[in-house]
């Protein structure tokens, strides 16, 4: 028999690159995230080619490619609800391109919105002739169930039947660091480096595994690597300014270094969380607790529906002790 040469795909990953992006999970809500995208390239004129791509679609409604792109720049944007609305219609056109019904899938699992994601890979799951791709599909079905143990059991089906496709790992990897198995989820990140060394999303959740383990020298080794394939990459400079601050770096020439960190991850992300908090995290280990407050409480002034600024906020005042403003 001939073997189907379908597969899960998550494109070429070691030559991604991430890309913060702020995202209102929806109108009703108000709620926003900060997520970091895995896209191919930087996105570039983006508000030009959502115009273009727009009224081509309004003129050529029965298409469904340009309307791909439509929905794909929309995500890119953080326009989620529309691209969700694309996808759709998209796979209305075209039901047998499974790789966007998992993209469609994924989207509304980020959003929260699992039910609908369930629907979409259940759609999805007949479609598929790949036995691998059948039982990651499974998986993802699995975890929007809230079923970790058994979307691990579809994963590991889908590396064993198909071991050379790092997205079955991938996917493996980060359920296990969900279930706080970082041993077997650093296994399942090095599968992925032994196919492609210089994977960037392999090597950082890599780099995250081995940190939870204590292994902190070969941790090193995958960050210094990232590093030298994407210096100026938001993940890989957000975990060495962490790494920073965690060895109290932030006085002397050494503090500088990290200063200019602190003002190259912001640059890069101004409306993130965590960049703000590694910021106040600065502050406070050089003693200006006040300071740190300040820029987190500034972040929940500018960005009121982001739940992570609270979060460290809370934690910041927690801290130093102001029980009230806790409450």
């Amino acid at each position: 028999m001939k073997k189907s040469k379908e597969r899960v795909s998550l494109g070429k990953i070691s030559a991604s690159v991430f890309t913060p992006c702020l995202v209102k999970l929806s109108q009703s809500s108000k709620v926003e995230l900060n997520v970091q995208l895995v896209l191919e390239k930087k996105p570039t004129r983006q508000q030009q080619k959502l115009k273009t791509l727009t009224k081509y679609v309004q003129q050529y409604p029965s298409g469904w490619k340009k309307r791909l792109e439509l929905a794909d720049l929309l995500y890119e944007s953080g326009n989620w609800e529309l691209a969700v609305e694309e996808y759709h219609q998209v796979i209305e056109r075209q039901p047998q391109l499974i790789q966007v019904g998992l993209k469609l899938g994924k989207l509304l699992q980020l959003m929260g919105r699992v039910s609908e994601a369930i629907k979409i890979y259940d759609k999805a799951l007949p479609l598929s002739s790949n036995v691998a791709t059948g039982h990651h599909i499974q998986g993802l079905i699995e975890v929007c169930r809230r079923h970790p143990d058994k979307a691990v059991k579809m994963f590991e089906k889908a590396t064993s039947s198909e071991p050379e496709n790092p997205s079955h790992w991938l996917a493996l990897g980060r359920v296990q660091m969900e279930l706080n198995n970082a041993q077997a989820a650093l296994r399942a990140f090095e599968q992925i480096l032994s196919i492609q060394p210089d994977d960037i999303v392999a090597l950082i959740h890599s780099y995250d595994a081995l940190l939870a383990v204590g292994h902190f020298e070969e941790a090193e080794l995958k960050l210094s690597r990232a590093e030298e394939l994407v210096p100026d990459d938001y993940l890989v400079l957000k975990r060495r300014l962490a790494y920073r601050c965690r060895m109290k770096l932030v006085l002397g020439e050494e503090g500088k270094q990290t200063k200019k960190m602190v003002n190259a991850v912001l640059k890069l992300a101004p409306h993130s969380a965590d960049a703000h908090q590694l910021k106040a995290e600065y502050y406070r280990l050089r003693g200006e607790s006040a300071k740190s407050v300040a820029i987190l409480k500034k972040f929940t002034e500018e960005y009121p529906n982001n739940p992570n600024g609270w979060c460290y906020y809370t934690r910041c005042l927690s801290d130093i002790g102001k029980n009230q403003a806790v409450a």
